[in-house]
């Protein structure tokens, strides 16, 4: 495609084959998609993920190859900048979108132009797709536009499948520090502190959890809580540009720490 479009879909992929059509499929057969493309960097799978990639057709996907297997954060660091589109949205080849995703989201960032994010709700599905729970506590009590940063120091409560971004949120935030555990939670918080988020009170995407997700992966190997408190002490020690977000974040210094702490007991 030479002329840019409005909407850029990134997958990082790893090893996810068995899951990987389902999310492109649920991609790739939006209802009334604004014009889009897909960025996929498989980043050195050994599994069938080559061959699910060798049968794209589809001119609006473009793929990335990596020889070897580099890490989540290089992939993530290579693949953003790759997207075109004013609006990118970035989802994990284990889960999926539901129909009208791009629809909504692309809707409501062009009705909000002072919102940097638009997010979410998330159904919980397993590894064969049924639907199991909802990923998260509905965080408002319907729609919303507004601040989100103290809310989200306190809890990831935003579930990554559900989220696009006007695409400068995306590059000022890059790169991803080495050693991160997770980058949904980082690039949240990044944007967060530019501006307001829409909350959309809909279910926008589906998120797997399944034995070897990601999430569980970092659970189990306590890489996560390392991540967390690293990640916390940076945004505690970075003063924001608004004095009055400044004021929120340091009255709430406490309660985020130990709320954080009673999340890794549990």
């Amino acid at each position: 495609m030479s002329r840019a479009p409005h909407l850029s879909i990134v997958i990082p992929c790893y090893n996810y084959a068995r899951f990987l059509p389902d999310c492109l499929n649920s991609v790739l057969q939006q209802v009334n998609p604004p014009d889009f493309e897909v960025v996929i960097v498989d980043d050195g799978s050994t599994d069938g993920t080559g061959e699910v990639l060798d049968a794209i057709r589809d001119p609006r996907v473009r793929i990335v190859r990596h020889a070897r297997n580099r890490g989540h954060v290089v992939t993530i660091n290579e693949a953003l900048p790759l997207a075109r589109g004013a609006i990118v949205a970035r989802i994990d080849p284990d889960d999926r979108y539901h129909p009208e995703f791009m629809a909504t989201v692309c809707a409501r960032l062009a009705a909000n132009p002072s919102a940097s994010l638009v997010y979410g709700n998330a159904t919980i599905i397993d590894a064969h797709g049924r639907p199991t729970g909802h990923a998260s506590v509905r965080p408002h009590e319907g729609d919303f536009t507004g601040s989100e940063y103290v809310g989200l120091l306190e809890r990831n409560y935003i579930c990554a499948p559900t989220v696009a971004a006007r695409r400068e949120a995306w590059m000022d935030a890059l790169p991803v520090p080495q050693g991160l555990a997770f980058n949904d939670w980082y690039f949240t918080l990044m944007a967060a502190r530019r501006g307001p988020f829409c909350y959309v009170d809909r279910t926008l995407a589906d998120y797997r959890m399944h034995g070897a997700n990601h999430h569980t992966t970092v659970s189990r190997n306590r890489s996560e809580e390392r991540s967390v408190l690293w990640l916390l002490d940076r945004m505690f020690e970075q003063a924001e540009s608004d004095p009055a977000l400044e004021r929120a974040k340091t009255q709430a210094r406490r309660q985020v720490y130990g709320g954080h702490y009673l999340d890794f007991a549990d």
